[in-house]
């Protein structure tokens, strides 16, 4: 059976289903997700096309407004991207921007069941969130499938003044007519459900003995090229013999080369399921040199650990990040410590020290992505996984099996910050440890002192840890 007429045959069911469960319109979605197990899904085909790609999205219920799940803004301009990349074909829509989301709006009534976009993948940098596509410089790219997610919405007022997106299920399909993709570390010609992950479109190499498959851009500078081949199998080995098994099949890694547009350097990315991208850039890359090495290196280090923390157990709310972005951290730091002789662990702690310091001047952590204060999750979270470090380290255990301990006890995979914050007593992380560390969470009017007071040592230094932990205060002091 062709994969058109699978899909075909999969609308059907999903449109003839709609009568036998519960009605939910747009006010109902903008609520959140109380009746997301009756829902049926949209569903979008992201074809390409004699003229070009489209998106074919076929909503499951009528509604005045179809919102995006995510609709981040362009780093550079702080601008909707849509706009640029998505022309609207279906008469009588037109894309606009409500509040904080971009969004399919009828000129008169209700969107139509069905609309159809053609776009041009565009590989711009995201504020907070994954690039639209990934493009290399020999026409290869990856499609992300989470940019097609959208959700129902009564009224524009209403949307007007939401800030966090409704849960609506979306089905994305992706076919490229014949060309070859690669979509969680595996060959395929079509993707039926792509979800909230990278598609690359294009022909890859790969062995059945890779185990990172790695997607290079041809433009890289060959050091980069070959350093990546080669540290990045070693980093998600290491990593699998002190947290266990990730639970991704093959990792793939993307990097791409933007050029030499400045003289500086610049290495930027994110993870997705199963996927670590890379943006690198940068006149300063052209040549190696120890500083450019070393970000690299940290870099996928840090990318890399997402597949522990991140994927294999993540948190239940983003207000939460501190939980896995700083984790990862501080696994890129415990991994560049070990293998770098040269790498400044210590410079690094202090560092997060007074950035975490300076963030929670302005609120709490729970509430640093309200304010567009990123940087607070990184920071703070480094500093408790080091409580954490350091409570293992007189039995000789390490914050890693604190993270295996944490994938292996919790069934859903889910860790909110009062689990985390059991699972660090339970590890030995002291009683006023753990209060402090809730106090920066909530918010305290004088969190310098609490963060001084988390990082005073009473003790003396018997490993690298405590001793950049004693470097680290005294820094700060």
């Amino acid at each position: 059976m062709g994969w058109a007429l699978r899909f075909l045959i999969m609308i059907g069911l999903i449109f003839a289903l709609a009568g036998c469960v519960t009605r939910f319109g747009g006010g109902e979605a903008g609520r959140g997700s109380d009746v997301a197990a009756t829902r049926i899904p949209n569903a979008v085909r992201v074809l390409r096309e004699a003229d070009g790609w489209k998106a074919h999205f076929h909503f499951s219920d009528d509604a005045a407004i179809w919102a995006f799940r995510r609709s981040a803004l362009l780093r550079n301009g702080q601008r909707p991207w849509r706009p640029a990349s998505w022309e609207v074909l279906t008469p009588g829509v037109r894309l606009e921007r409500i509040g904080d989301f971009d969004a399919f709006v009828a000129r008169d009534g209700i969107v139509p069941r069905q609309v159809t976009i053609r776009f041009r993948p565009l590989a711009e940098d995201l504020i907070a969130d994954y690039d639209p596509a990934i493009i290399l410089s020999d026409g290869r790219f990856a499609l992300y499938g989470g940019h097609f997610s959208a959700f129902p919405m009564d009224a524009r007022a209403t949307l007007a003044v939401l800030s966090e997106p409704a849960d609506y299920p979306t089905r994305v399909a992706m076919r490229a007519s014949g060309v070859p993709m690669l979509f969680h570390g595996q060959r395929v010609l079509e993707v039926d459900d792509v979800g909230d992950s990278y598609v690359f479109i294009g022909d890859v190499t790969l062995t059945p003995e890779d185990r990172v498959a790695t997607i290079l851009d041809p433009g890289l500078p060959d050091w980069i090229m070959a350093d990546l081949r080669d540290y990045t199998p070693n980093v998600f080995r290491a990593f699998a013999d002190q947290m266990g098994p990730h639970k991704s099949h093959r990792p793939t890694i993307i990097a791409s080369w933007a050029g030499t547009k400045f003289k500086g350097h610049s290495t930027g990315g994110s993870v997705s399921p199963g996927l670590i991208t890379m943006r690198i850039e940068g006149e300063e890359l052209l040549k190696v040199t120890p500083a450019s090495l070393r970000t690299m290196r940290w870099f996928i280090a840090h990318e890399a650990a997402h597949f522990w923390l991140g994927e294999t157990i993540g948190y239940t709310t983003p207000d939460d990040a501190w939980i896995t972005e700083g984790g990862a951290d501080y696994l890129a730091m415990r991994f560049s410590e070990s293998t770098d002789p040269h790498y400044d662990a210590g410079a690094f702690i202090s560092s997060a020290r007074t950035d975490c310091a300076v963030s929670l001047k302005k609120g709490s952590l729970a509430e640093a992505r309200r304010r567009g204060d990123q940087r607070a999750y990184y920071a703070c979270g480094t500093l408790f996984a080091l409580a954490v470090d350091r409570a293992g380290r007189g039995r000789g255990e390490t914050y890693h099996d604190f993270v295996r301990g944490l994938i292996e006890s919790d069934a859903d995979r889910k860790v909110t910050s009062a689990e985390w914050f059991a699972a660090a007593r339970k590890f030995g992380v002291a009683g006023p440890a753990i209060a402090r560390m809730h106090a920066l969470v909530a918010g305290t009017p004088d969190a310098a002192a609490a963060i001084d007071a988390l990082m005073a040592v009473d003790v003396q230094p018997t490993s690298s840890v405590s001793a950049l932990a004693i470097a680290a205060t005294e820094v700060g002091a």
